[in-house]
């Protein structure tokens, strides 16, 4: 079965989200803020009648997203943890998943983001059947997302994609579950809040476009840090590697805003192999490779 992907983010609202269908990631509608923002933002800038409208290009990257402190917290400790072994077969076992995975994921992740000066406060996580929850973010239902402080996640496409395919939903599932945790890692690290003062200032949709996919490829590097640090226990070695990199090489990007699939590739793979935080600075890679 083909694993159709592309992770979704977040917006004004610190919101991060991802829809994935029968099998994965795919995403496109963030909050319905982020789409208001969108909207407003102008494909060129304004001139003067008779003239030419032209790209204006972004500012330069602020140093709390090209220098920030975490990318110098060196390779991520192994949690120990192994897979979670819940089938997602029902919504009691896609939460009991997705609970213990945030719980390894605290275990690693608290003291890095400690040792780079920050504090660490856990996310808290939501995890529905087929509906969005009550949040402070208007998503559509079948989304993963990240909001404000909170993880949610919907069992219903897991449970129909490992009735497809057992192995590669499950290997979507972790990569999931790490991205919407890397955006708060982003949050708790001043990178999303800083974003959506960034995009207030921006007057080019390409440019927005652009810092939201600098934004979702990070998160989705950040997965992959954690899983290259615990690779051995997870374990994500061999033939299970083999098949992390084909679920999170297979995505689409229709709106332009989350990194074509061979982008996603690169980063995720540049994540697993450092198994650190300094191989996810999305923010000085050349534009090529976030597109």
């Amino acid at each position: 079965m083909k694993i159709r992907a592309a992770i979704c983010l977040i917006a004004v609202l610190l919101t991060g989200c991802a829809k994935h269908t029968s099998a994965v990631p795919g995403g496109d509608a963030a909050a319905s803020e982020a789409a208001a923002a969108r909207a407003s933002v102008p494909t060129t800038a304004a001139t003067t009648e008779g003239e030419a409208a032209i790209p204006v290009k972004a500012p330069p990257m602020p140093s709390t997203f090209t220098k920030n402190p975490i990318y110098r917290v060196g390779k991520l400790p192994s949690s120990g943890c192994k897979e979670p072994n819940y089938q997602p077969t029902s919504l009691a076992n896609v939460r009991a998943y997705y609970t213990e995975f945030t719980a390894c994921l605290n275990k690693v992740w608290a003291p890095v983001i400690q040792k780079a000066g920050f504090r660490f406060v856990p996310p808290k996580l939501v995890v529905v059947l087929g509906q969005s929850p009550s949040s402070p973010c208007t998503v559509e239902d079948g989304r993963d997302y990240y909001c404000g402080d909170t993880i949610y996640m919907d069992a219903k496409p897991d449970i129909d994609g490992y009735r497809d395919a057992p192995a590669s939903q499950r290997m979507w599932m972790a990569l999931t579950m790490g991205h919407e945790y890397g955006h708060h890692v982003q949050a708790l690290t001043g990178m999303l809040r800083a974003m959506g003062q960034r995009h207030r200032t921006l007057n080019n949709v390409d440019a927005y476009l652009e810092d939201e996919r600098r934004l979702e490829l990070q998160a989705s590097c950040f997965s992959a840090v954690y899983l290259g640090a615990d690779r051995n226990d997870f374990p994500l070695t061999g033939s299970a590697l083999a098949l992390w990199k084909r679920v999170a090489a297979d995505t689409v990007d229709d709106d332009h805003d989350h990194g074509k699939a061979a982008n996603h590739s690169f980063w995720t793979t540049a994540g697993y192999d450092a198994a650190s935080p300094a191989g996810c600075n999305t923010y000085v890679a050349p534009s090529w490779s976030v597109t």
